[in-house]
């Protein structure tokens, strides 16, 4: 399966895997890197994806492929490998905008999707295209793809330089591709595909009668399997066994003409199956409860752990405080999803 694939195979059926997920895609090919232009059709949003075949991602390259999508103003972008990704790079990738997936995660979404043909058709050489299916016509919304791709793919390699990523057996994937034939993986998420309320992650406004006041959130958030808020203090968290972390960023205004408390345990992540409250880190806070005045101004983060693979949506519990309140969620994807020690 996934270890058959050439540079180009790997390319296309990234592009294949992101096409089923609504995007529309172009492969570019440029100084023996491989990229995947990405747009979705109805909202115009823009990624990018570097797709490498095998190997370990590191930190380097991760930082070099930040600072280029930040460059061409990408609002989208992840790292795509049949491979591994070291630590390092799971570090630097917190807060860089950049999302990482790995082979397993890429053989957990095959098996989790039933998408396990895709890996047979682009594994057995089927690597022709250069953009995702649709019309050619002039008016095509392709066009404004082609765009986007020529825009980046111009002078991408020469901004990330020397970033050949060190090749390493290809044992992982091989015990990946095991795996998957065994059943034994499931539930991962394809990264990137929250922007605007799809995907793994949404929001809830809510606007009660009788509200007191009114709380405007900006928001942004990112699925990950580690909570560092401290990086030099050596002291990490990792998610539960079979759940992940979901951290949730938020700029909460007070925008009404009362004051009202803010409380932590007011905003929780509802799941199909269940409603999670906030999860404590020890010596960690990312939320203060405090009453909040009229034109105030507070940031601060929350982690909620749930099931692996799960969507859900942030919501305002009202009967936290007593006192019914308008909360206007607004997602901002340009808002950096970091933890800080408090």
């Amino acid at each position: 399966m996934l270890q058959g694939m050439d540079q180009s195979e790997f390319g296309q059926f990234v592009a294949a895997l992101w096409e089923r997920q609504g995007w529309q895609t172009q492969v570019k090919n440029d100084d023996g890197k491989t990229f995947v232009a990405v747009q979705r059709p109805n909202t115009g949003e823009e990624g990018l994806l570097w797709a490498i075949p095998d190997g370990e991602v590191g930190g380097q390259q991760v930082q070099q492929f930040a600072k280029v999508c930040q460059q061409y103003e990408v609002s989208e972008s992840a790292i795509v490998t049949a491979g591994t990704v070291s630590d390092h790079a799971e570090k630097v990738s917190q807060g860089s905008g950049v999302e990482l997936l790995d082979g397993e995660g890429v053989a957990r979404i095959l098996k989790q999707k039933e998408w396990t043909d895709l890996a047979d058709e682009y594994g057995g050489g089927d690597a022709g295209r250069e953009a995702s299916s649709g019309s050619d016509d002039a008016d095509s919304p392709l066009d404004q793809l082609r765009a986007v791709g020529d825009r980046i793919g111009a002078n991408l390699s020469g901004a990330l330089g020397d970033t050949s990523v060190p090749v390493k057996p290809a044992l992982a994937v091989v015990v990946v591709v095991a795996l998957l034939a065994a059943g034994l993986l499931s539930g991962v998420s394809i990264p990137f595909l929250g922007g605007g309320g799809d995907g793994p992650v949404s929001a809830e406004s809510v606007s009660p009668d009788n509200s007191a006041t009114t709380l405007s959130v900006t928001w942004n958030a990112r699925v990950t399997d580690t909570i560092d808020p401290n990086e030099s203090d050596g002291q990490a968290y990792p998610a539960p066994r079979g759940k992940q972390f979901v951290l949730v960023r938020m700029a909460i205004n007070n925008t009404g003409e009362e004051k009202t408390q803010l409380t932590k345990s007011a905003f929780k992540f509802r799941t199909d199956n269940r409603t999670y409250g906030q999860q404590p880190l020890a010596d960690h806070e990312g939320f203060i409860d405090f009453a909040i005045s009229p034109r105030q101004r507070y940031t601060g983060w929350l982690v909620f752990a749930v099931p692996e693979g799960s969507s859900g949506t942030l919501v305002y519990d009202q009967n936290a405080t007593g006192t019914p309140v308008t909360v206007e969620f607004t997602r901002d994807s340009d808002l950096a999803v970091t933890v800080a020690r408090r």
